[in-house]
């Protein structure tokens, strides 16, 4: 996987990007003034802030996202490249085996420098195929003896948001418990997911012995991350954490924005979904690029192109230059020739009719 987008093109990009007058992508992002003044008018009657992770603001939050997903506690860390490889470790040091398997394309194989075998002492193992969700036979695949952990990601964003099917998802749960193996769920996008799957938030977590959650993706907070799991699993948690330098003095900006996230946007998530599968439906019936999942299942999709990736990057600037509507990110990567840019639907996307989408689509194809 690899992409070619020169330097210019990224900065042309960024500034086509700020003067756009209408985007597809994501939550509406606000200016950095505005944005602290709006966190500023959340605060609820004398709050105060948190100090290295204890006080109400924190600890309240902590509870309620605990709450929200089903499980008995929850911490909150910097960064989801933090609470992934802390919780697989934990999980290893309860099982005495270092073996974790995950997907081929899991952010911790393609995004973290490898840091969860570098830093962490895990072995990591893939299972399955590249293009597609994990499966149980996938998992019956793998030698168990050194297994601690498995991974899952749900959606799956290196492969346009593809799911695994409910029953096999609650089939690879009973197979991981019946061998003492820990189920971990990378949940950066998870808040999209019960829509797809038609249950609830904490159906899907019972599945998993620990869950992360991010809530600057799809909730457009500014960062941060939460850990859950059982009790015990949580203090556990707080002592790796403060060991790997993600116990900060204070984290009140980042636990307001994500507090603001979570009220406003995670109840628009299934009309997000809706939105979605239906655009790509509708973009299925378009030359010129491909659809992949071809129907989405979740609020998110791919768009496959013919093109290099800088040739497509230099394109989409163009196309916001001239008309003020930013249609896509710049490329993500670049596979057998193909550029292919990621499409996750929010606010931005829902405020236009699905027709203003479409009909600037077959706009740009005619650039190419």
């Amino acid at each position: 996987m690899t992409t070619s987008i020169t330097v210019k093109t990224k900065q042309a990009y960024q500034h086509a990007a700020e003067q756009a007058s209408a985007s597809l992508l994501r939550q509406p992002q606000l200016g950095m003034a505005a944005e602290l003044k709006l966190l500023s008018e959340q605060l609820q009657g004398n709050e105060k802030r948190d100090v290295y992770g204890s006080g109400a603001l924190i600890n309240d939050f902590e509870d309620d996202v605990a709450k929200l997903l089903g499980k008995p506690a929850a911490l909150f860390l910097p960064t989801g490249t933090l609470a992934q490889p802390l919780a697989l470790r934990l999980h290893a040091d309860q099982r005495q085996r270092n073996g974790v398997a995950l997907h081929p394309t899991s952010h911790l194989m393609l995004h973290e420098q490898m840091g969860f075998e570098a830093l962490w002492r895990l072995n990591g193992t893939t299972t399955g195929f590249a293009d597609k969700p994990i499966t149980l036979g996938d998992l019956k695949s793998v030698q168990t003896d050194d297994l601690a952990a498995v991974l899952l990601e749900l959606p799956m964003r290196e492969i346009g948001g593809q799911l695994p099917e409910w029953d096999d998802l609650v089939a690879q749960s009973e197979w991981a418990r019946q061998h003492n193996i820990a189920m971990h769920l990378d949940g950066a996008r998870l808040w999209q997911v019960p829509s797809a799957y038609d249950c609830s938030l904490p159906e899907i977590c019972e599945l998993f012995d620990s869950v992360y959650v991010s809530f600057y993706k799809d909730l457009g907070a500014i960062s941060g991350a939460i850990l859950a799991g059982s009790e015990a699993f949580i203090e556990q948690a707080k002592i790796w954490a403060r060991r790997a330098g993600g116990n900060i003095i204070t984290q009140y900006p980042q636990v307001l924005s994500a507090r603001y996230g979570l009220r406003e946007n995670l109840p628009i998530m299934p009309d997000a979904v809706n939105y979605a599968k239906a655009l790509g439906y509708a973009l299925n019936e378009l030359e010129a690029l491909r659809v992949n999942p071809e129907i989405p299942q979740a609020a998110m999709f791919h768009l496959h192109f013919a093109l290099s990736a800088n040739e497509l990057g230099e394109k989409i600037t163009d196309y916001a230059s001239n008309t003020g509507v930013m249609l896509l990110p710049l490329p993500r990567a670049e596979i057998n020739g193909e550029a292919i840019c990621e499409i996750s639907i929010g606010r931005n996307a829902m405020s236009q009719p699905q027709s203003f989408w479409l009909r600037h689509f077959k706009a740009f194809l005619e650039t190419l």
